[in-house]
């Protein structure tokens, strides 16, 4: 058996017989990578022209040379071919003249509670197998956000399908609760965007990879993700229409009677108002995109992908209404599982992506990481070492 470079028609008519497998691997997303200036390969396990196991490879740039990755492994009817994959991999990447192999597996290490106390033990058999072909665990080389997050922020919900939104609702904490009464009471919407509005998409995305510290995809690549992944993904927004929403707080204003009983709830709305007006004066529109989302169907979950928001509006509920609609289509096509997708694996509450998400009541799947092989060591070590002294040499 042998690696070898496969069409796309031929790996797509593999990934039918495979019972479950991640978006991440996919030709949908190897267009959608190459789209983003990524070199790309659909490889597979290939022994007298029959596939036995599939991978989606990318390659980069590495100390004057390549690495390859793959960012959830590779894809099989049979485990034993996809650690045969993995162990022919080496001789490819050899061959090749690769300088680095890259595998992260979708495989399941430990799970936790939304505070992070262990809920499983801990599932070794995945480093013992990839230590037994050669493989390192990661090296802290390859970050943890890189393909597949290392960890990953999930809701079950099986207990509220088919249709029992409300007990999902009182499923969330109660600020959550609270910000999905308000952007009701807003009367924020969430709807699915067209192609050509990609531009507004990205703009939310773009603030958002800023804030945070990574980049951005392109306008490409979102295009082009669109128009592969169809009917498997949702590109959704929560939007606000300024006029209405003001309309709708002075109607609820205007109802409530003026005494002491209500002085509370009366200043708050007319304070609501004011902010409102303040907004709408600095608005180039009436209707204001708050939050937006991929959401990506896969038989066995959806993922919350990526998404953005922006820091003017982050008062506004838009990402909590987001989430419930989301979790609302997700359950009428019947599918159990949502994953929030990453977090850092940190429970100090320094991580604010995770503090939003435990808004919604989870658990945490920790997966197996990242896998490394280098092919050529001493070569490695050289070159990394006359990297590092150039760098040394620079800063003098």
């Amino acid at each position: 058996m042998v690696i070898k470079e496969i069409s796309r028609n031929k790996y797509d008519d593999f990934l039918k017989k495979v019972e479950t497998y991640s978006f991440l691997q996919t030709s949908e997303m190897k267009a959608s990578l190459e789209s983003n200036n990524r070199e790309t390969k659909l490889l597979a396990l290939v022994e007298d022209e029959e596939i036995f196991a599939v991978g989606l490879s990318f390659i980069r740039n590495f100390l004057g040379g390549k690495r390859i990755d793959f960012m959830v492994g590779a894809s099989s009817y049979n485990e034993k071919y996809e650690y045969l994959f993995y162990d022919k991999m080496k001789d490819y990447a050899k061959e090749n003249g690769y300088l680095k192999l890259v595998i992260k597996l979708d495989k399941d290490f430990r799970k936790y509670d939304q505070e992070g106390k262990p809920l499983t033990d801990e599932d070794y058999s995945t480093f013992y197998k990839m230590q037994e072909l050669g493989y390192i665990r990661n090296d802290g080389t390859v970050p943890e956000y890189d393909g597949s997050p290392d960890y990953q922020f999930v809701k079950d919900l099986s207990d509220f399908l088919p249709d029992d939104y409300d007990n999902l609702l009182n499923s969330f904490n109660k600020n959550a609760q609270r910000k999905i009464k308000k952007a009701k009471e807003l009367d924020i919407r969430v709807r699915e965007i067209k192609k050509n509005e990609m531009e507004d998409f990205k703009s939310l995305t773009l603030e958002t990879a800023k804030r945070q510290g990574f980049g951005d995809k392109s306008i490409d690549y979102y295009n082009t993700f669109y128009d592969e992944f169809s009917d498997k993904k949702e590109f959704l927004v929560a939007e606000i229409n300024l006029n209405n929403s003001i309309k709708r707080l002075e109607e609820i204003l205007s109802g409530i009677k003026e005494n002491n009983k209500n002085k509370q709830r009366r200043d708050s709305l007319k304070n609501e108002i004011e902010s409102l007006k303040d907004l709408k004066e600095d608005a180039s529109r009436d209707i204001i995109p708050l939050a937006n989302m991929i959401l990506v169907y896969q038989n066995n979950q959806a993922i919350y992908f990526l998404g953005g928001s922006l820091t003017k509006y982050q008062k506004l509920p838009g990402p909590f209404i987001l989430q419930f609609e989301a979790m609302k289509r997700i359950m009428k096509r019947g599918i159990k599982t949502y994953n929030f997708f990453g977090i850092d694996g940190v429970y100090d509450g320094s991580d604010g992506v995770l503090r939003f998400k435990q808004n919604f009541n989870g658990y945490i799947v920790r997966k197996t990481g990242a896998f490394i092989y280098y092919p050529f060591p001493k070569k490695y070590k050289s070159l990394l070492f006359l990297k590092k002294s150039k760098n040394k040499l620079s800063n003098i």
